[in-house]
């Protein structure tokens, strides 16, 4: 097998030489000569690419020479000439071979046994297959197991499917023998760099004329930035600066060396500059949400049916949602449901939804959405179990037009293309009945995967905006400014990595032959600018680690550039004061000064701003822009960094006739709240805002819903005491017994070995609280209530704060009282005793954070003359100890003291953003950003407005 060779370089093209003129003038001329005075000779012109080819007939049209003139890419040849001949056999498609691949592996693993059913296989093997089938009979002498056994099942592979389709080396046979239907052949710029097709072009050459200009392309202007994002951004403004200057944007072309991070940075930069272009797509077919969310369903687990994966699937919002009424159910209402109503992990858990009571507001979305999950279940069981692929085509087909919204919803939206594009891949499918294996959903996944990762899309209109592409893409080309990005070493040339299945005896593909035809895609590619030819390349990675080096085949540019010799380790120093050698230091020397050799413009509209900004004190920038967004903004870093108390720190004090949390009867623990967090409290309590409850977050219980079920208990218990049952621990068990099951049938995801230790845990607190509870009872005490409620009508319960009053709203654990007419309450705790200590008949409140019990004394207050209240450790974590006091008028007057302060901070819309102080995870706190609340609470000192918080709760 041959490799690619190349002549060595005839020259080197300066600042004055013009590599595309002197190629397009050649093209010209042999048209001319292969005309010869007949205009209507039949000629074929054979380019290396789409771009070039279009140039080329631009050219020729200027010159007379378009008539009977064919302008192909070697591709394109090989179709016209050998599809006719090889009818009705079909060339074999990548996805058809390796569907194949997958056949054999599965009826003749051999070698590969072992990992035969993994996609990675067969993707492997098939895409060494395609490499092969370029060759009419690929083989090495003493191959090795691998190799030997790759072989195999290329070849039953490719057998298999002979009759009905053709491979690349049989259409360049075909396309061989028909030359003569090309007429005169001009091979223009010839830059092939598959071995497989290389005997093909060379017949070409050896039948007409080639094209040639083999040089070493210097660039005019080299520029270099810290990494490939500032790189792009430096192109930007290059290229700005080129179509203000009059150059049209399809005389300009920008190519890179990898699509990561490249492409994507080109739209980005670009479409931010109002760039318009033309050339590949940065989100492919599977980056849309119609196809991601098509194999996400298809690849989930059909009887669990994950609802963390479901949800995410309906967030894209092209799966249609559950339906009440003809109008789909709201993602917000659907999380809601599934997190904290009915709280789902998957499997069984859906069936809950179906128990909802129909009094339950809830009813029709749960109804709604079990309806949703079971016909779901339904559709993908049958998709993924059909019993051939053509039966899964048409059920595929089916459930995209009945599930998902395929209709474009504006000029911007691809989705009616996406579906379109969908429903062919899809139908393609049909074709795999007899050359793939049995369907299952591991490989209708992977066929579709496949399929559709193949579809590249492009932006921009063929010949108009600024040419983008890989530097294969430039070559040939006519531009007036070609820009080439990543000439670094590791980018251009690329690295190469071996391939174990596919050597070099193989297929011709020598390492010096890779890299010369990298090195000769890089020239010609360069020299297609005709007045200026630009290089970038990054010293550093978005990635982070080494620092880049500029590529060896940039050396000769920066030695013709500065006229002296340049070496890889001291190009920075050599290179310094070199006029077309430029730097860009970083981002930020580059927005605020800009380098008339790169451009006196911006980037983008938002380097425009920053630099408007950049030229004034910071303490007047907010009023440079007139844009009330970036002046909000900039008064919120501005008042947060200098700490002044405004709206942005939790002053609401113009709008405070808003705050109307006192109208209603309080819980003293939404109170506690406000003093340990003001602004958590102003988020949750008065904007209603909290972080949701994932329930795939738990595999065993947390300490609340522990403490709730020991409340539970406990309440059950006692008020069957207060009923007349008798006091026994096998009643106190029992009662436990059934609060448990309850909560393992209504609440998913705990694993069973962590529930039952849990429980366990809980029993035995619950036999040791017994013995206590009895000894106190032994002592006097009998239970009066449970789960006492106040707040409204009879039992008002408010304090007098002078010109205010607070009313409360509660409900109390438990109300005892003692034969000697004393009456206690108690509040169960099921945590450490440690934050509770200060507690006493002094310091009822604990300096003003603890509300709970005295409030509590005072509803107790009506129900007998001496009241004590107290706290009750209620768990082996807390030694079953307690904190009591009497709840007396001293105990109520300091209460009082403490609640003006809260209530007239409250009232006043103070709510600064000190963050609590807990060891205890808080979610919502998290998503507001703990590390901001402490800077913007470090920074308020002296404000007058909570100096009385700031004396009672310090810093």
């Amino acid at each position: 097998m041959g490799q690619i060779e190349y002549a060595a370089a005839v020259g080197v093209l300066g600042n004055d030489a013009e590599m595309s003129n002197v190629a397009y003038q050649d093209v010209a001329a042999a048209m001319k000569r292969a005309k010869a005075g007949s205009p209507l000779t039949q000629v074929t012109v054979v380019v290396p690419g789409t771009g070039a080819g279009r140039d080329v007939m631009k050219h020729l049209a200027r010159s007379g020479g378009l008539a009977n003139t064919l302008v192909l890419t070697l591709a394109r040849v090989v179709e016209l000439l050998a599809a006719p001949v090889l009818v009705p056999r079909l060339p074999l498609s990548y996805p058809l071979l390796e569907a194949s691949v997958q056949k054999v592996l599965a009826e003749q693993p051999g070698l590969f046994e072992h990992v035969a059913d993994q996609p990675i296989t067969s993707l492997a093997i098939a895409g060494a297959s395609l490499t092969l089938a370029g060759y009419p009979d690929p083989a090495v002498e003493r191959p090795t197991k691998l190799v030997g056994d790759m072989l195999r099942v290329h070849n039953l592979a490719t057998r298999a499917q002979s009759s009905a389709y053709y491979l690349p080396h049989e259409a360049y046979a075909a396309a061989m023998d028909r030359l003569d239907q090309l007429g005169k052949i001009i091979v223009f710029q010839p830059c092939e760099t598959d071995p497989a097709a290389l005997e093909l072009l060379r017949a070409m050459q050896n039948r007409g004329e080639t094209i040639e200009v083999d040089a070493e392309a210097t660039g005019t202007t080299v520029v270099h930035t810290p990494d490939a994002d500032d790189e792009v951004r430096a192109v930007s403004r290059k290229v700005r600066k080129h179509l203000a200057e009059g150059t049209p944007g399809h005389r300009i072309g920008v190519f890179y060396g990898n699509d990561d991070p490249y492409l994507h940075l080109i739209h980005e930069h670009f479409t931010n500059g109002g760039i318009s272009i033309s050339g590949p797509d940065c989100a492919s077919l599977i980056d849309r949400p119609l196809a991601r969310s098509l194999l996400a369903l298809l690849a989930l687990d059909v009887d669990l049916m994950p609802r963390r994966e479901l949800l995410a699937i309906l967030a894209e919002r092209s799966l249609k949602r559950p339906e009440i009424g003809g109008e789909q159910i709201s993602l917000r209402k659907l999380e809601l449901l599934t997190r904290k109503y009915v709280p789902i992990v998957g499997g069984a858990d859906w069936g809950r939804l179906a128990q909802v009571e129909s009094s339950d507001r809830r009813y029709e979305q749960a109804q709604a959405l079990h309806s949703f999950i079971e016909d779901l279940r339904t559709e993908l069981r049958h998709i993924t179990s059909a019993p051939t692929w053509t039966g899964a085509s048409e059920l595929l087909l089916d459930f995209i037009e009945q599930r998902f919204s395929t209709s474009s919803r504006g000029d911007d939206d691809p989705t009616t293309a996406d579906a379109e594009l969908l429903r062919q891949i899809c139908g393609d499918l049909q074709a795999m009945d007899g050359i793939a294996p049995d369907l299952t959903a591991p490989r209708l996944v992977e066929a579709l995967t496949v399929r559709i990762v193949s579809v590249r899309r492009t932006v921009g209109r063929s010949g108009t905006g600024v040419s983008i592409g890989p530097i294969s893409a430039g070559v040939g080309r006519d531009l007036d400014i070609c820009i080439v990005l990543g000439v670094a070493e590791g980018i251009v040339p690329a690295r190469r990595r071996e391939d174990p299945l596919l050597p070099a005896e193989l297929t011709g593909r020598k390492p010096a032959a890779e890299i010369d035809g990298q090195h000769r895609q890089l020239m010609l590619t360069l020299g297609s600018g005709r007045h200026h030819r630009i290089i970038t390349f990054p010293r550093g990675s978005l990635r982070g680690g080494a620092e880049n080096v500029p590529s060896r085949w940039l050396i000769p540019t920066l030695e013709h550039l500065s006229g002296t010799k340049i070496n890889v380790v001291d190009w920075q120093r050599q290179t310094r004061d070199v006029d077309t050698v430029v730097t860009v230091e970083s981002f930020d020397v580059a927005t605020q000064r800009f380098d008339p050799r790169i451009g006196s413009g911006a980037a983008s509209p938002t380097e425009w701003r920053l630099r408007a900004l950049a030229g004034v004190p910071a303490r007047d920038r907010r009023y440079i822009l007139g844009d009330s967004t970036v002046f909000r903004g900039m008064e919120m870093r501005s008042d947060r960094l200098n700490g002044r108390f405004t709206r942005y720190n939790g002053n609401v004090s113009a709008v405070s006739d808003l705050v109307r949390f006192f109208d209603r009867p309080v819980s003293p623990s939404r109170l506690e709240d406000w003093v340990a967090s003001p602004y958590r409290f102003f988020v949750r309590t008065l904007l209603g805002v909290d972080a949701l409850h994932d329930p795939d977050d738990e595999a065993q219980l947390d300490p609340l819903t522990r403490g709730n079920l020991i409340h539970a208990t406990l309440e059950k218990y006692i008020k069957a005491v207060i009923d007349g049952r008798a006091a026994t621990l096998d009643r106190l068990l029992g009662i436990a017994d059934d609060v448990l099951e309850s909560a393992r049938i209504d609440a998913p995801g705990w694993l069973p070995q962590l529930w039952a230790k849990d429980s366990d845990i809980i029993r035995r607190d619950l036999v040791d609280w017994h013995e206590h509870d009895t000894r106190d009872r032994d002592g006097g005490w009998t239970p009066l209530g449970v789960e006492r409620k106040f707040g409204g009508h009879p039992d008002l319960v408010q304090i007098d704060l002078g010109n205010a009053a607070i009313g409360f709203t509660g409900s109390i654990d438990r109300i005892d009282t003692h034969r000697d007419g004393r009456v206690r309450v108690t509040d169960y705790k099921t945590g450490l005793i440690d934050d509770y200590k200060g507690l006493s008949e002094s310091e009822p409140t604990d300096g003003g954070t603890k509300f709970q019990l005295p409030v509590y004394g005072l509803f107790a207050a009506t129900l007998g003359q001496q009241v004590s209240a107290r706290y009750w450790f209620a768990t082996s974590r807390g030694d079953f100890d307690s904190v009591e006091y009497n709840v007396t008028d001293a105990v109520i007057e300091i209460l009082r003291t403490d609640l003006e302060l809260v209530h007239r901070a409250v009232a006043a819309g103070y709510f600064p953003p000190r963050p609590p102080q807990t060891f205890w995870a808080d979610p919502l706190v998290d998503l507001i950003g703990k590390p901001g609340l402490e800077r913007a609470w470090v920074n308020l000192d002296n404000v007058p407005e909570i100096a009385d918080y700031l004396a009672k709760h310090g810093a």
